[in-house]
């Protein structure tokens, strides 16, 4: 299979967040949006991510974990996707592979999603595979276009749509692979002749299909996967969903949780079966609840280790710490830093 790599659009300001920090850099259960974003593409082992920077680019630079396949390019000039992607182009002229585009502020597309579009576009010898969605009312997402024989022939965005062509059902998600060559070729063509007067990056499909070019795609199933943020009440709403996620994993291995929806677990926090936890718990980082511990309510524990049957109980803050089997952690009780902890 040909390499893999990523475009990662973090530019914009995201204004509706009514903030002045970088809206990739706000946080999806204790990890930037812009991370998790990354995280994916790095599950899927592509071998570059280009990430488009622009407005606090250093804030999002500094979200970031390092890691040599990143590199940054910078928009200057908020001027549409298409031009984003551009900024790209430089640094993958020589890729001789597939390039995913990804949006910085879709945070809960999953990998097994992104896997499912790569080897529809590469089982299709396709130029572009795009992630479609169908929804009776698709509000003012952009239009899937498809000619005499249902083949793909383009998008038109919401604001240059027909009264027609906006009763279309299917709609673009924003997320898109490509042969590498194809994507830089077409992105060479489009203009900013639009209501937006932007340059768009969904132009390269009608543009490959005109060329002769075979344009795929995969319809998704679970829509909450796309849901982007452009506000606080976003924000909020997707967090709720990805951590009651976590939290319905680890009920179903045998956790037991009092008022589960006040309970924070992160994404790399490890329970054993038959540990209680009480509810306000928050559990975060590297942290580790080993089989039969129960925390009472409202502690706090991160990277540490808790071991088996010990018990905390309640309103205990334990920091890059280890409690040790059976051990007892009086109501209030702190540790913090101790992994010797007595």
């Amino acid at each position: 299979m040909k390499p893999l790599a990523a475009i990662v659009l973090a530019a914009g300001k995201g204004t509706r967040m009514k903030s002045e920090r970088a809206k990739v850099t706000f946080p999806i259960a204790d990890k930037a949006m812009v991370q998790r974003v990354v995280d994916t593409a790095l599950e899927l082992d592509c071998a570059k991510i280009s990430v488009v920077v622009g407005w606090k680019k250093d804030t999002v630079i500094g979200a970031l974990d390092e890691d040599d396949r990143l590199e940054f390019v910078e928009q200057k000039e908020q001027l549409g996707t298409g031009h984003a992607v551009q900024m790209a182009a430089k640094s993958l002229a020589t890729f001789e592979g597939d390039v995913l585009i990804l949006c910085g502020d879709v945070p809960l597309l999953s990998a097994d999603t992104v896997r499912q579009l790569h080897e529809k576009h590469v089982k299709t010898g396709a130029a572009a595979t795009v992630l479609t969605a169908v929804l009776d009312d698709a509000g003012k997402y952009g239009r899937m276009l498809r000619d005499d024989k249902g083949q793909i022939c383009g998008i038109v965005e919401f604001k240059d749509a027909s009264p027609m062509q906006r009763q279309i059902k299917e709609f673009n998600t924003g997320i898109y692979c490509y042969k590498a060559a194809k994507l830089f070729e077409a992105l060479a063509r489009i203009s900013n002749n639009n209501e937006q007067k932007e340059y768009y990056l969904t132009d390269t499909l009608g543009i490959l299909y005109n060329a002769g070019e075979s344009v795929e795609n995969v319809i998704l199933e679970d829509l909450m996967e796309v849901s982007g943020v452009n506000s606080q009440e976003q924000l909020a709403h997707l967090e709720d969903v990805y951590l009651d996620k976590i939290r319905k994993k680890w009920l179903n291995s045998g956790v037991m949780m009092h008022n589960p929806s006040s309970i924070h677990i992160g994404d790399d926090v490890i329970i054993g079966a038959d540990v209680e936890i009480g509810q306000g718990c928050i559990l975060k980082g590297h942290s580790t609840i080993e089989s039969g511990a129960v925390l009472g309510p409202h502690c706090i524990v991160q990277n540490s280790l808790i071991s088996n049957d010990s018990i905390l109980l309640g309103h205990n803050i334990i920091v890059d710490s280890f409690i040790k089997e059976q051990e007892v952690l009086e109501f209030g009780a702190r540790v913090i830093e101790e992994e010797d902890y007595e």
